[in-house]
Order: structure tokens, then C-alpha cells, then sequence
């Protein structure tokens, strides 16, 4: 499958302000030329981050120095293990700004960290879980499907306030045009697995799933296709799903607490 770079066909569109991206600190200079080469200003900065909390480099991407220095100094606080959840809640909220989430989106993020980072708490659900279980709706609308950055198949890069959120909704499609006028062969393939029912569990683990009779008839590890490598945590949670009755809020019922959640992304 050819992979579709959507946050820089925004950002060559004029959607977004900036970038942000994370990278193995090796591979850093090279990306940092890459974007130069387009003519983009870029910050580089290094830091803990993910749910493991692992040495990246971050790179800040945009047409202006001023911005791309702007978002790399809203971010240095949130690297420091120090920093208090109230705290990074504020840096949170400037970082989502600077790179044009809507601000709905924003604030509702932003709000979960200062509830209380769950990267740093092991007893904690997964983020992408405590944030799906927030966003959930009966009809989410699959171009906010952002569970899958691990396959590299997504149109928007931050976490909606809700799966069906206007502004968010917004944002999504005008980067869907921007695909289709760039990269149109690769559309049908970045729609198609967007618009899978996904589950993910309280882990962070998620599974592509066929839904009958109010259960779970079939569940697998999402890939690249044609045959692209699959997680681990995806391989486990598809193996525990089967057979699963879904409840009418999404909820996987008798498969732990908190359960695992269904969002159906796919076609009405």
C-alpha cells in the first residue's frame, strides 16, 4: 500500500500551522533536511514520550521558524517528569492550539491529562482507551478514526473531543480532499481501513472486528496491508475477543474491567 503522508499534504495546503513529529534520535538530521529541502522551517528537540515514556526526537515542522519554535517550546515542559499534571494540562492546550486541533478537542484533551496523566500510572487504563471511552458515540464518523497510527492510516492526527464532532468532522474531510487530489489511487485502501469496526481494550490492545447477532464473530490484529507486521498487544486482545456480547454503549460485556470498547466506523 502506498502510504499517504496526511499531515503534510495539511500542511502544504495551508490546514495546519505545524507539525509534530516523533522520531528515533538517529534518524532525526535526515528528516530535519527532508522538510528543509521543501523549504519548511523545523525545531529539533529530544524527550521522553509515549505511553512508554521512551527517548524520541521531536521534530516541530512549518512554513515559519517563529511557529516551528513556538510549538517546540510549548512542548519543553511536558518532557520534564516533573512537571505536574495541572501543569502539563496548560502546555497541552498550547501545543494543541499552536498546531490547530479545534479548540473543543483541545480543552477535552487537555482536561484528561490534568485529571491525571494515566501514561504514568500503571494501575491506569491506556490513554487511547480513557480517551475513546470519553470520545465514544453510537455513529462515530470514521474520518476521526485515530486508532490507527501504528498502520499509518489516518486523516486526522489528534484525539476529537467526540467521534462525531463537527469541528473535528471539519478538519477531516478538508484533509480527505487534500488525499484525494494528491493521492487518489491510495484513498479507497486509507478508507477502507478506516472504516472498520475497531475494539481496544483497557491495555491499549485493538482488534478489527465483524459484529453479528450482538457479538463478536471474528476479530484480528490490524496491518498495513497486503501484509504488513501486526503488534503484539493486537494479537492478544483479538485472541480474547471472540464470541464477546456487545452492551448498546459500545462496552464488551464479561471481558474485564474497564471493558473493552467498540467503535463502528463502518458504512450506515
Amino acid at each position: 500500500m502506498e502510504r499517504v503522508d496526511s499531515e503534510w499534504l495539511a500542511l502544504r495546503a495551508g490546514l495546519k500551522p505545524g507539525l509534530r513529529l516523533t522520531a528515533e534520535p538517529g534518524e532525526a538530521a535526515a528528516i530535519a533536511r527532508r522538510f528543509r529541502g521543501f523549504g519548511c522551517a523545523v525545531a529539533i528537540a529530544q524527550g521522553p514520550v509515549g505511553n512508554l515514556r521512551q527517548p524520541q526526537a521531536l521534530l516541530y515542522v512549518s512554513w515559519s521558524a517563529t511557529v516551528a519554535e513556538g510549538l517546540c517550546a510549548a512542548e519543553k515542559p511536558m518532557l520534564d517528569p516533573q512537571t505536574s499534571p495541572r501543569d502539563k494540562a496548560f502546555y497541552t492546550r498550547e501545543l494543541g492550539l499552536r498546531l490547530g486541533y479545534p479548540p473543543c478537542c483541545v480543552d477535552t484533551f487537555a482536561a484528561m491529562v490534568k485529571a491525571g496523566d494515566p501514561r504514568h500510572a500503571a494501575t491506569r487504563p491506556h490513554p487511547d482507551h480513557v480517551h475513546a471511552s470519553l470520545a465514544w458515540t453510537a455513529e462515530p464518523d470514521w474520518r476521526l478514526n485515530c486508532l490507527l497510527l501504528r498502520q499509518h492510516a489516518r486523516l486526522v492526527s489528534f484525539a476529537a473531543c467526540r467521534f462525531d464532532c463537527p469541528a473535528a468532522r471539519e478538519q477531516a474531510e478538508a484533509v480527505r480532499g487534500e488525499v484525494q487530489r494528491h493521492a487518489a489511487a491510495a484513498l479507497p485502501v486509507l478508507e477502507a481501513m478506516l472504516r472498520r469496526p475497531v475494539v481496544i481494550d483497557r491495555d491499549g490492545g485493538r482488534a478489527w472486528v465483524e459484529i453479528a447477532d450482538g457479538r463478536v464473530a471474528r476479530a484480528e490484529a490490524p496491518r498495513e496491508p497486503p501484509d504488513g507486521p501486526t503488534q503484539a498487544a493486537d494479537e492478544a486482545a483479538a485472541g480474547r475477543l471472540v464470541g464477546a456480547e456487545v452492551g448498546a454503549d459500545g462496552q464488551l460485556l464479561a471481558r474485564g474491567e474497564p471493558a473493552p470498547l467498540l467503535l463502528d466506523f463502518s458504512p450506515r
